[in-house]
Protein backbone atom coordinates (compact mmCIF):
# COMPACT_ATOMS: atom_id res chain seq x y z
CA UNK A 1 0.00 0.00 0.00
CA UNK A 2 1.85 3.35 -1.26
CA UNK A 3 1.78 5.66 1.19
CA UNK A 4 2.16 8.86 -0.87
CA UNK A 5 0.96 10.69 -4.62
CA UNK A 6 -1.31 7.62 -5.34
CA UNK A 7 -4.79 8.26 -6.15
CA UNK A 8 -7.28 5.24 -6.00
CA UNK A 9 -10.41 5.43 -8.06
CA UNK A 10 -12.38 4.20 -5.29
CA UNK A 11 -11.80 3.67 -1.45
CA UNK A 12 -13.88 1.41 0.14
CA UNK A 13 -13.94 1.42 3.79
CA UNK A 14 -15.28 -2.04 5.52
CA UNK A 15 -14.43 -5.24 4.98
CA UNK A 16 -17.90 -7.22 5.39
CA UNK A 17 -20.08 -9.13 2.37
CA UNK A 18 -21.23 -5.28 1.22
CA UNK A 19 -17.64 -4.22 0.87
CA UNK A 20 -16.61 -7.45 -0.33
CA UNK A 21 -19.51 -7.09 -3.05
CA UNK A 22 -18.42 -3.68 -3.98
CA UNK A 23 -14.62 -4.26 -4.16
CA UNK A 24 -15.91 -7.46 -6.90
CA UNK A 25 -18.07 -4.93 -8.88
CA UNK A 26 -15.03 -2.46 -9.27
CA UNK A 27 -12.30 -5.21 -9.77
CA UNK A 28 -14.63 -6.32 -12.71
CA UNK A 29 -14.80 -2.75 -14.31
CA UNK A 30 -10.86 -2.28 -14.13
CA UNK A 31 -11.01 0.60 -11.46
CA UNK A 32 -8.25 1.21 -9.12
CA UNK A 33 -9.77 0.18 -5.99
CA UNK A 34 -8.17 -0.23 -2.27
CA UNK A 35 -10.87 -1.97 0.58
CA UNK A 36 -9.76 -1.14 4.28
CA UNK A 37 -11.00 -3.31 6.68
CA UNK A 38 -10.17 -2.36 10.94
CA UNK A 39 -10.34 -5.32 11.75
CA UNK A 40 -10.03 -8.61 10.13
CA UNK A 41 -12.25 -9.27 6.72
CA UNK A 42 -15.77 -10.62 7.63
CA UNK A 43 -15.30 -9.97 11.63
CA UNK A 44 -18.03 -8.04 12.16
CA UNK A 45 -21.59 -8.77 10.86
CA UNK A 46 -20.32 -10.91 8.11
CA UNK A 47 -19.10 -13.61 10.18
CA UNK A 48 -21.84 -13.64 12.74
CA UNK A 49 -25.07 -14.05 10.30
CA UNK A 50 -27.47 -17.00 10.36
CA UNK A 51 -25.57 -18.76 7.66
CA UNK A 52 -28.25 -18.34 5.26
CA UNK A 53 -28.29 -17.57 1.45
CA UNK A 54 -31.99 -17.14 0.99
CA UNK A 55 -34.74 -15.33 -0.52
CA UNK A 56 -36.31 -14.53 3.14
CA UNK A 57 -39.75 -16.45 3.29
CA UNK A 58 -40.87 -14.23 6.35
CA UNK A 59 -40.84 -11.14 4.27
CA UNK A 60 -43.90 -12.01 2.23
CA UNK A 61 -46.25 -11.98 5.36
CA UNK A 62 -44.89 -7.87 4.90
CA UNK A 63 -45.60 -7.87 1.04
CA UNK A 64 -42.10 -7.57 0.55
CA UNK A 65 -42.23 -9.04 -2.85
CA UNK A 66 -39.65 -6.93 -4.20
CA UNK A 67 -36.93 -8.06 -1.84
CA UNK A 68 -38.03 -11.90 -2.03
CA UNK A 69 -37.51 -12.07 -5.86
CA UNK A 70 -34.24 -10.61 -5.95
CA UNK A 71 -32.80 -12.25 -3.10
CA UNK A 72 -33.74 -15.47 -4.77
CA UNK A 73 -32.67 -14.24 -7.76
CA UNK A 74 -29.35 -13.88 -6.23
CA UNK A 75 -29.48 -17.37 -4.60
CA UNK A 76 -29.74 -19.06 -7.48
CA UNK A 77 -26.82 -17.60 -8.93
CA UNK A 78 -24.67 -18.16 -5.32
CA UNK A 79 -25.48 -22.17 -5.67
CA UNK A 80 -24.39 -21.77 -8.78
CA UNK A 81 -21.64 -19.41 -8.83
CA UNK A 82 -19.85 -21.33 -5.26
CA UNK A 83 -21.23 -24.62 -5.16
CA UNK A 84 -18.52 -25.23 -2.99
CA UNK A 85 -19.24 -22.65 -0.47
CA UNK A 86 -22.90 -22.26 -0.98
CA UNK A 87 -24.95 -25.76 -0.50
CA UNK A 88 -28.96 -26.20 -0.87
CA UNK A 89 -30.62 -27.02 2.58
CA UNK A 90 -34.19 -28.46 3.22
CA UNK A 91 -36.27 -26.60 5.96
CA UNK A 92 -38.98 -27.68 7.60
CA UNK A 93 -41.81 -25.40 8.73
CA UNK A 94 -44.05 -27.78 11.71
CA UNK A 95 -47.64 -26.37 11.11
CA UNK A 96 -49.94 -26.38 14.31
CA UNK A 97 -52.92 -24.41 12.01
CA UNK A 98 -54.80 -23.91 9.07
CA UNK A 99 -52.23 -24.43 6.25
CA UNK A 100 -53.93 -22.51 3.52
CA UNK A 101 -52.08 -18.98 4.15
CA UNK A 102 -48.90 -20.75 4.27
CA UNK A 103 -49.71 -23.07 0.73
CA UNK A 104 -49.82 -19.53 -0.84
CA UNK A 105 -46.61 -18.48 0.77
CA UNK A 106 -44.88 -21.47 -0.16
CA UNK A 107 -45.99 -21.50 -3.35
CA UNK A 108 -45.19 -18.14 -4.42
CA UNK A 109 -41.88 -18.40 -3.11
CA UNK A 110 -41.51 -21.43 -5.49
CA UNK A 111 -42.57 -19.70 -8.66
CA UNK A 112 -40.60 -16.76 -7.65
CA UNK A 113 -37.11 -18.46 -6.91
CA UNK A 114 -37.36 -21.50 -9.14
CA UNK A 115 -34.24 -23.02 -9.28
CA UNK A 116 -33.48 -26.75 -11.55
CA UNK A 117 -31.31 -28.61 -8.69
CA UNK A 118 -33.81 -27.47 -5.57
CA UNK A 119 -36.83 -29.94 -4.98
CA UNK A 120 -40.45 -28.11 -5.03
CA UNK A 121 -41.93 -27.76 -1.66
CA UNK A 122 -44.26 -30.03 -0.40
CA UNK A 123 -46.65 -31.10 1.95
CA UNK A 124 -45.86 -33.42 5.02
CA UNK A 125 -48.59 -35.23 7.38
CA UNK A 126 -47.93 -35.15 10.87
CA UNK A 127 -46.23 -38.61 10.83
CA UNK A 128 -43.90 -37.55 8.29
CA UNK A 129 -43.24 -34.46 9.84
CA UNK A 130 -42.21 -36.30 13.31
CA UNK A 131 -40.04 -38.56 11.10
CA UNK A 132 -38.13 -35.70 10.32
CA UNK A 133 -37.35 -35.12 13.65
CA UNK A 134 -38.74 -37.34 16.54
CA UNK A 135 -38.83 -35.41 19.29
CA UNK A 136 -40.73 -32.81 18.07
CA UNK A 137 -43.44 -31.05 20.16
CA UNK A 138 -46.41 -33.33 18.31
CA UNK A 139 -49.36 -31.44 20.57
CA UNK A 140 -51.70 -30.07 17.61
CA UNK A 141 -49.08 -30.57 15.07
CA UNK A 142 -50.82 -30.89 11.96
CA UNK A 143 -48.11 -31.52 9.54
CA UNK A 144 -45.41 -29.30 8.07
CA UNK A 145 -44.26 -27.78 4.79
CA UNK A 146 -40.27 -28.86 3.59
CA UNK A 147 -39.16 -26.38 0.82
CA UNK A 148 -35.02 -25.89 0.49
CA UNK A 149 -33.27 -22.37 0.44
CA UNK A 150 -28.73 -22.28 0.59
CA UNK A 151 -26.51 -22.19 3.35
CA UNK A 152 -22.85 -20.76 3.46
CA UNK A 153 -20.14 -20.10 6.10
CA UNK A 154 -19.99 -16.54 5.41
CA UNK A 155 -17.05 -15.68 6.68
CA UNK A 156 -15.08 -17.82 4.19
CA UNK A 157 -17.71 -16.51 1.28
CA UNK A 158 -16.34 -12.77 2.48
CA UNK A 159 -12.78 -14.05 1.58
CA UNK A 160 -13.26 -15.72 -1.69
CA UNK A 161 -15.11 -12.75 -2.60
CA UNK A 162 -12.38 -10.77 -1.65
CA UNK A 163 -9.58 -13.03 -2.81
CA UNK A 164 -11.34 -13.60 -6.33
CA UNK A 165 -11.48 -9.72 -7.06
CA UNK A 166 -7.89 -8.73 -6.22
CA UNK A 167 -6.38 -11.10 -8.54
CA UNK A 168 -6.64 -8.00 -10.41
CA UNK A 169 -3.55 -5.95 -10.17
CA UNK A 170 -5.88 -2.98 -10.42
CA UNK A 171 -7.56 -4.24 -6.60
CA UNK A 172 -6.10 -4.26 -3.36
CA UNK A 173 -7.56 -5.70 0.05
CA UNK A 174 -5.88 -4.64 3.61
CA UNK A 175 -7.29 -5.49 6.61
CA UNK A 176 -6.06 -4.30 10.42
CA UNK A 177 -6.41 -0.72 8.36
CA UNK A 178 -8.38 1.67 10.73
CA UNK A 179 -9.19 4.97 9.68
CA UNK A 180 -9.00 7.74 11.50
CA UNK A 181 -9.80 11.19 9.28
CA UNK A 182 -11.99 11.60 6.04
CA UNK A 183 -11.26 14.48 3.94
CA UNK A 184 -13.36 16.06 1.00
CA UNK A 185 -10.81 18.75 -0.34
CA UNK A 186 -12.96 18.79 -4.06
CA UNK A 187 -9.89 17.95 -5.93
CA UNK A 188 -9.76 14.25 -4.39
CA UNK A 189 -10.43 12.84 -0.54
CA UNK A 190 -7.97 12.05 1.56
CA UNK A 191 -7.86 9.17 3.59
CA UNK A 192 -5.31 9.21 6.91
CA UNK A 193 -5.41 5.54 8.84
CA UNK A 194 -3.02 3.60 11.24
CA UNK A 195 -1.98 -0.22 10.94
CA UNK A 196 -3.58 -1.42 14.14
CA UNK A 197 -0.95 -4.56 13.87
CA UNK A 198 2.69 -2.24 12.98
CA UNK A 199 0.91 1.50 14.11
CA UNK A 200 2.60 2.39 10.52
CA UNK A 201 0.39 5.48 9.29
CA UNK A 202 -0.64 6.30 5.73
CA UNK A 203 -2.24 9.19 4.41
CA UNK A 204 -4.02 7.67 0.70
CA UNK A 205 -5.95 9.26 -1.98
CA UNK A 206 -9.15 8.56 -3.66
CA UNK A 207 -11.81 9.93 -6.53
CA UNK A 208 -14.70 8.48 -4.16
CA UNK A 209 -14.65 7.37 -0.73
CA UNK A 210 -17.35 4.04 -0.44
CA UNK A 211 -18.41 4.07 2.72
CA UNK A 212 -19.56 0.34 3.66
CA UNK A 213 -19.33 -0.11 7.17
CA UNK A 214 -22.79 -1.32 8.07
CA UNK A 215 -24.10 -1.05 11.57
CA UNK A 216 -20.84 1.54 11.93
CA UNK A 217 -22.03 3.55 8.81
CA UNK A 218 -23.16 6.71 11.02
CA UNK A 219 -19.94 6.16 13.36
CA UNK A 220 -17.73 6.06 9.48
CA UNK A 221 -18.82 9.21 8.46
CA UNK A 222 -17.95 11.14 11.88
CA UNK A 223 -14.73 10.71 10.74
CA UNK A 224 -15.63 12.96 7.87
CA UNK A 225 -18.18 15.63 9.64
CA UNK A 226 -20.46 15.71 12.41
CA UNK A 227 -23.92 14.16 11.14
CA UNK A 228 -26.66 16.24 11.14
CA UNK A 229 -28.88 12.77 12.25
CA UNK A 230 -28.29 8.59 12.82
CA UNK A 231 -29.18 6.96 9.29
CA UNK A 232 -28.77 3.63 10.99
CA UNK A 233 -30.49 1.76 13.73
CA UNK A 234 -28.84 -1.79 14.14
CA UNK A 235 -30.79 -4.71 15.77
CA UNK A 236 -29.06 -7.62 17.95
CA UNK A 237 -29.06 -11.27 16.87
CA UNK A 238 -27.80 -13.59 19.23
CA UNK A 239 -27.18 -17.37 18.14
CA UNK A 240 -26.56 -20.64 19.97
CA UNK A 241 -24.50 -23.52 18.78
CA UNK A 242 -25.27 -27.37 20.15
CA UNK A 243 -23.86 -30.26 19.71
CA UNK A 244 -25.99 -32.65 16.62
CA UNK A 245 -25.78 -35.18 19.28
CA UNK A 246 -28.31 -33.09 21.75
CA UNK A 247 -29.96 -31.47 19.12
CA UNK A 248 -29.94 -34.34 16.25
CA UNK A 249 -31.60 -32.45 13.16
CA UNK A 250 -30.78 -33.80 9.52
CA UNK A 251 -32.69 -31.51 8.23
CA UNK A 252 -32.89 -27.35 9.33
CA UNK A 253 -36.45 -26.57 10.85
CA UNK A 254 -38.07 -22.61 11.13
CA UNK A 255 -40.25 -22.62 13.98
CA UNK A 256 -42.54 -19.70 15.59
CA UNK A 257 -39.89 -18.15 18.96
CA UNK A 258 -42.66 -19.13 21.50
CA UNK A 259 -43.24 -15.88 22.83
CA UNK A 260 -45.83 -14.78 20.47
CA UNK A 261 -44.07 -11.81 19.14
CA UNK A 262 -44.15 -13.00 15.38
CA UNK A 263 -40.46 -13.78 14.84
CA UNK A 264 -39.17 -16.87 13.45
CA UNK A 265 -36.42 -19.21 15.07
CA UNK A 266 -33.93 -21.39 12.78
CA UNK A 267 -32.31 -24.50 13.17
CA UNK A 268 -29.78 -25.10 11.14
CA UNK A 269 -27.26 -28.26 11.03
CA UNK A 270 -24.07 -27.07 10.01
CA UNK A 271 -20.57 -27.42 10.35
CA UNK A 272 -18.10 -30.02 12.80
CA UNK A 273 -21.74 -31.47 14.00
CA UNK A 274 -23.06 -28.74 15.23
CA UNK A 275 -26.52 -27.14 14.89
CA UNK A 276 -27.44 -23.22 14.89
CA UNK A 277 -30.18 -21.73 16.81
CA UNK A 278 -31.50 -18.19 16.52
CA UNK A 279 -31.87 -15.46 15.72
CA UNK A 280 -32.82 -12.43 18.11
CA UNK A 281 -33.90 -9.62 16.88
CA UNK A 282 -33.77 -6.53 19.13
CA UNK A 283 -32.72 -2.98 18.33
CA UNK A 284 -29.53 -1.97 19.97
CA UNK A 285 -27.78 1.31 20.96
CA UNK A 286 -24.75 0.05 23.05
CA UNK A 287 -21.50 -0.62 22.03
CA UNK A 288 -20.91 -2.19 18.27
CA UNK A 289 -17.73 -3.68 18.88
CA UNK A 290 -18.16 -5.10 22.13
CA UNK A 291 -21.51 -7.49 21.62
CA UNK A 292 -22.47 -9.84 24.18
CA UNK A 293 -25.35 -11.49 24.40
CA UNK A 294 -27.48 -11.29 28.01
CA UNK A 295 -29.11 -13.97 29.80
CA UNK A 296 -32.57 -13.02 28.76
CA UNK A 297 -31.70 -13.04 25.67
CA UNK A 298 -30.16 -16.86 26.14
CA UNK A 299 -33.45 -17.77 28.09
CA UNK A 300 -35.63 -16.05 25.01
CA UNK A 301 -33.73 -18.62 22.79
CA UNK A 302 -33.91 -21.74 24.93
CA UNK A 303 -37.61 -21.22 25.50
CA UNK A 304 -38.13 -21.29 22.22
CA UNK A 305 -36.07 -24.56 21.19
CA UNK A 306 -37.69 -26.38 24.67
CA UNK A 307 -41.36 -25.37 23.03
CA UNK A 308 -40.25 -27.01 19.55
CA UNK A 309 -38.82 -29.98 21.79
CA UNK A 310 -40.76 -30.34 25.01
CA UNK A 311 -38.91 -33.18 25.84
CA UNK A 312 -35.55 -32.21 25.58
CA UNK A 313 -35.30 -30.11 28.81
CA UNK A 314 -32.33 -27.90 26.99
CA UNK A 315 -30.64 -25.64 29.55
CA UNK A 316 -27.41 -23.29 29.27
CA UNK A 317 -25.05 -26.25 29.76
CA UNK A 318 -25.83 -27.84 26.53
CA UNK A 319 -24.50 -24.46 24.67
CA UNK A 320 -21.18 -24.71 23.22
CA UNK A 321 -21.35 -21.50 21.33
CA UNK A 322 -22.77 -18.28 21.38
CA UNK A 323 -22.22 -15.38 18.96
CA UNK A 324 -23.62 -12.05 18.61
CA UNK A 325 -24.05 -9.69 15.58
CA UNK A 326 -25.61 -6.54 14.28
CA UNK A 327 -27.77 -6.24 11.44
CA UNK A 328 -27.72 -2.97 9.80
CA UNK A 329 -31.12 -1.89 9.62
CA UNK A 330 -32.54 2.15 9.15
CA UNK A 331 -33.94 4.80 11.89
CA UNK A 332 -37.58 4.40 10.93
CA UNK A 333 -40.55 3.44 13.05
CA UNK A 334 -41.55 -0.13 14.19
CA UNK A 335 -40.31 -2.59 15.51
CA UNK A 336 -37.02 -3.98 14.36
CA UNK A 337 -38.50 -7.24 12.77
CA UNK A 338 -40.42 -5.24 10.94
CA UNK A 339 -38.05 -2.97 9.35
CA UNK A 340 -36.80 -3.17 5.45
CA UNK A 341 -34.34 -5.64 4.87
CA UNK A 342 -33.63 -3.42 1.50
CA UNK A 343 -30.79 -1.36 0.67
CA UNK A 344 -29.79 2.19 0.36
CA UNK A 345 -27.29 4.73 -1.21
CA UNK A 346 -26.32 7.97 -0.60
CA UNK A 347 -24.10 10.90 -0.70
CA UNK A 348 -22.69 13.22 2.14
CA UNK A 349 -20.89 14.94 -0.70
CA UNK A 350 -20.02 14.60 -4.34
CA UNK A 351 -17.18 12.38 -3.08
CA UNK A 352 -18.45 10.53 -0.45
CA UNK A 353 -21.22 7.95 -0.82
CA UNK A 354 -22.35 4.75 1.89
CA UNK A 355 -24.42 1.46 0.96
CA UNK A 356 -26.13 -0.22 3.68
CA UNK A 357 -29.04 -2.55 4.31
CA UNK A 358 -29.65 -5.65 2.20
CA UNK A 359 -28.69 -8.99 2.97
CA UNK A 360 -25.44 -11.77 3.31
CA UNK A 361 -27.64 -13.07 -1.08
CA UNK A 362 -27.60 -9.89 -2.16
CA UNK A 363 -23.91 -8.75 -1.81
CA UNK A 364 -23.25 -8.83 -6.07
CA UNK A 365 -26.88 -7.30 -6.52
CA UNK A 366 -25.62 -3.97 -4.63
CA UNK A 367 -22.37 -3.87 -5.47
CA UNK A 368 -22.90 -3.53 -9.57
CA UNK A 369 -26.15 -0.85 -8.14
CA UNK A 370 -23.44 0.96 -6.48
CA UNK A 371 -20.49 0.98 -8.73
CA UNK A 372 -22.65 1.82 -11.79
CA UNK A 373 -23.78 5.02 -10.31
CA UNK A 374 -20.54 5.97 -8.95
CA UNK A 375 -19.52 5.68 -12.74
CA UNK A 376 -22.02 7.29 -13.81
CA UNK A 377 -22.11 10.31 -11.40
CA UNK A 378 -18.01 10.22 -11.88
CA UNK A 379 -17.62 9.44 -15.19
CA UNK A 380 -14.84 7.30 -14.03
CA UNK A 381 -12.86 5.47 -16.98
CA UNK A 382 -13.57 1.67 -17.20
CA UNK A 383 -11.01 -0.83 -18.64
CA UNK A 384 -12.16 -4.09 -19.92
CA UNK A 385 -11.15 -6.81 -17.36
CA UNK A 386 -10.08 -10.52 -18.81
CA UNK A 387 -11.86 -13.24 -16.67
CA UNK A 388 -9.68 -15.62 -14.78
CA UNK A 389 -8.42 -18.75 -16.00
CA UNK A 390 -9.22 -21.70 -14.59
CA UNK A 391 -5.29 -23.66 -13.06
CA UNK A 392 -4.25 -26.98 -14.52
CA UNK A 393 -3.72 -29.16 -11.47
CA UNK A 394 -1.23 -31.92 -11.82
CA UNK A 395 -1.35 -33.69 -8.64
CA UNK A 396 -4.37 -35.69 -6.81
CA UNK A 397 -5.68 -33.17 -4.37
CA UNK A 398 -7.69 -34.54 -1.05
CA UNK A 399 -11.78 -35.14 -1.57
CA UNK A 400 -12.39 -32.52 0.81
CA UNK A 401 -9.77 -29.91 -1.25
CA UNK A 402 -12.12 -30.16 -4.08
CA UNK A 403 -15.28 -29.93 -2.59
CA UNK A 404 -14.29 -26.79 -0.22
CA UNK A 405 -12.51 -24.92 -2.86
CA UNK A 406 -12.85 -23.02 -6.25
CA UNK A 407 -9.99 -23.98 -8.90
CA UNK A 408 -8.50 -20.94 -8.91
CA UNK A 409 -8.14 -22.04 -4.85
CA UNK A 410 -7.17 -25.40 -5.53
CA UNK A 411 -4.21 -23.95 -7.86
CA UNK A 412 -2.65 -21.95 -4.92
CA UNK A 413 -2.79 -24.87 -2.42
CA UNK A 414 -1.38 -27.09 -4.76
CA UNK A 415 1.63 -24.72 -5.42
CA UNK A 416 2.11 -25.08 -1.49
CA UNK A 417 2.15 -28.86 -1.54
CA UNK A 418 4.66 -28.69 -3.96
CA UNK A 419 7.20 -26.51 -2.88
CA UNK A 420 7.17 -28.65 0.69
CA UNK A 421 5.15 -32.13 0.36
CA UNK A 422 4.75 -31.90 4.03
CA UNK A 423 2.35 -29.17 3.46
CA UNK A 424 -0.11 -32.20 2.61
CA UNK A 425 -0.04 -34.01 5.74
CA UNK A 426 -2.88 -33.42 7.77
CA UNK A 427 -2.85 -30.87 10.77
CA UNK A 428 -4.50 -33.66 13.29
CA UNK A 429 -5.62 -36.97 12.72
CA UNK A 430 -8.98 -36.42 13.99
CA UNK A 431 -9.41 -33.70 11.01
CA UNK A 432 -8.86 -33.67 7.45
CA UNK A 433 -7.60 -29.80 6.84
CA UNK A 434 -4.08 -30.04 5.97
CA UNK A 435 -1.24 -27.41 6.25
CA UNK A 436 -1.37 -26.38 2.91
CA UNK A 437 -4.42 -24.84 3.74
CA UNK A 438 -3.44 -23.00 6.63
CA UNK A 439 -0.66 -21.53 4.74
CA UNK A 440 -3.01 -20.97 2.31
CA UNK A 441 -5.16 -18.52 4.29
CA UNK A 442 -2.08 -16.82 5.91
CA UNK A 443 -0.84 -15.88 2.10
CA UNK A 444 -4.02 -15.74 -0.24
CA UNK A 445 -6.52 -14.74 2.40
CA UNK A 446 -4.43 -12.80 4.30
CA UNK A 447 -5.16 -14.56 7.83
CA UNK A 448 -2.97 -12.19 10.80
CA UNK A 449 -4.23 -13.66 13.64
CA UNK A 450 -4.49 -17.12 14.96
CA UNK A 451 -8.43 -16.29 15.79
CA UNK A 452 -8.43 -15.05 12.03
CA UNK A 453 -7.57 -18.84 11.36
CA UNK A 454 -9.41 -20.48 14.17
CA UNK A 455 -12.85 -18.81 13.35
CA UNK A 456 -12.90 -16.93 10.23
CA UNK A 457 -11.05 -18.64 7.76
CA UNK A 458 -11.99 -22.38 9.04
CA UNK A 459 -14.85 -22.58 12.01
CA UNK A 460 -12.57 -24.82 14.51
CA UNK A 461 -14.28 -22.76 17.18
CA UNK A 462 -17.78 -23.71 16.29
CA UNK A 463 -17.94 -27.49 17.86
CA UNK A 464 -14.50 -28.12 18.43
CA UNK A 465 -13.33 -26.63 21.54
CA UNK A 466 -15.02 -29.36 24.06
CA UNK A 467 -12.58 -31.70 22.03
CA UNK A 468 -9.41 -33.14 23.12
CA UNK A 469 -7.43 -32.42 20.32
CA UNK A 470 -8.24 -28.53 20.27
CA UNK A 471 -5.02 -27.21 22.03
CA UNK A 472 -3.09 -29.37 19.92
CA UNK A 473 -4.57 -28.07 17.12
CA UNK A 474 -4.55 -24.39 17.77
CA UNK A 475 -0.95 -24.41 18.87
CA UNK A 476 -0.03 -26.12 15.30
CA UNK A 477 -1.78 -23.25 13.91
CA UNK A 478 0.29 -20.83 15.82
CA UNK A 479 3.90 -22.52 14.67
CA UNK A 480 2.27 -21.97 11.42
CA UNK A 481 1.58 -18.31 11.56
CA UNK A 482 4.78 -17.63 13.14
CA UNK A 483 6.89 -18.99 10.53
CA UNK A 484 5.09 -17.90 7.35
CA UNK A 485 4.70 -14.33 8.81
CA UNK A 486 8.63 -14.34 9.43
CA UNK A 487 8.94 -15.08 5.85
CA UNK A 488 7.02 -12.56 4.19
Amino acid sequence: MERENKTYDLIIIGGGITGAGVLRAASKKGLKTLLLEKNDFASGTSSKSGKLVHGGLRYLQHLQFKIVRESLIERNWLLEAYPHLVKPIEFVFPLYGLKFKYKIAMFLYQIMGKHKNLPKYKFFNKKETIQKYSKINSEGLKGGFSYYDGITNDARLVNEIIFEATQNQEAEAKNYIKVTSITDNKKRCVIKCKDTITNEEYTLYGKVIVNCTGPWSDKTLEKYKPQPKKTMEPSKGVHLVFSKERLPLSSAFAFVSGANDGCLFYALPWENNTVILGPTDTTFSGDYDNLKENENEIQYLLKGLNQFSPNSNFTKKDILYIFVGLRPLFNEDGESKDKTRDFKIWWSSNDIVSISGGKLTTFRAMGKVLIEKVISKKQLTCISVLPLKDPDISIELPKHIKNNYSLLSQGKIEKIILENSVNIEPLVPELKVIKAEIIFAIKELKAKTVEDIMLRRFSFDYGLQQKNYYSKLKVIITDILLYNTNKQ
